[in-house]
């Protein structure tokens, strides 16, 4: 067989079997008197295992070990093959979490997955505005704080989500505010928030007490006041003045 037919034979590009020629998975056969390859079946069969050993991911360079031998080098390349490709199944699985969460509206992309399900309770009926400005705090926290920090922001974010009628209905009040708020209205709805996030805000202020997070508090703080127009800008400054 030339070379073309083997290569169709086998489903690889003539590209590839003179790839494998080069790095020794393939010997080399004998040559016509015009010099072009000839190949025997055996050649085939060599050729099939290859593609279908490349298929099952093992590498071009452990390749050899399973053509040349059954024994225990080759189980040891398929146990190490096997974990790998459960971290992958692993990977994928998260991923495809990942966009089924986009696809329902509860994720912003670069955000992580961990504050996902409190937000969804926390945004319903929400202005588009606090929500958008929400999920890209999420992304900051996903990508500055660790799995430690994060678990203690879940837990902040799970007890608001418990009681989410509470939260939800101070949040309506807050997206309100606008240009025809007086300033009774807006002491008033900051005292209520007062109230209500003392504790928690307490709490959410002892995840970055370590000095090398205050930057990302401080990050934070300077996003939440340029995602609000000038009466909610006066509330959370007012709230921030009850808490000192």
């Amino acid at each position: 067989m030339r070379s073309k037919v083997v290569a169709g034979l086998a489903g690889v590009t003539p590209r590839a079997l003179r790839h494998y020629h080069q790095i020794g998975l393939l010997p080399e056969p004998f040559r016509d008197r015009n010099g072009y390859r000839r190949y025997a079946v055996p050649d085939l069969i060599r050729l099939l295992r290859i593609k279908g050993l490349a298929a099952a991911g093992v590498t071009l360079a452990d390749i050899p070990s399973f053509l040349e031998s059954r024994g225990a080098p080759a189980d040891d390349l398929l146990d190490a093959l096997d974990k790998q490709l459960l971290d992958q199944i692993g990977q994928l699985e998260q991923q495809r979490a990942l966009v089924a969460r986009l696809r329902n509206g509860i994720h912003a992309p670069g955000a992580g997955t961990e504050l996902a399900e409190p937000f969804r309770v926390l945004s319903d009926g929400r202005s588009e505005s606090s929500n958008a400005a929400w999920r890209e705090q999420l992304t900051l926290f996903s990508h500055l704080l660790g799995r430690e920090d994060l678990a203690k922001l879940y837990a902040i974010y799970e007890r608001m989500a418990d009681q989410s009628e509470e939260f939800l209905a101070l949040g309506r009040k807050f997206d309100a505010l606008g240009p025809d708020s007086n300033a009774k209205h807006i002491d008033d709805l900051a005292g209520e928030y007062a109230g209500h996030f003392r504790d928690m805000v307490a709490e959410f202020r002892d995840v970055f007490l370590v000095s090398d997070k205050m930057a990302i508090l401080k990050l934070v703080r300077a996003h939440t006041l340029n995602s609000v127009n000038d009466s909610q800008r006066k509330m959370l400054l007012a709230v921030a003045s009850r808490m000192r």
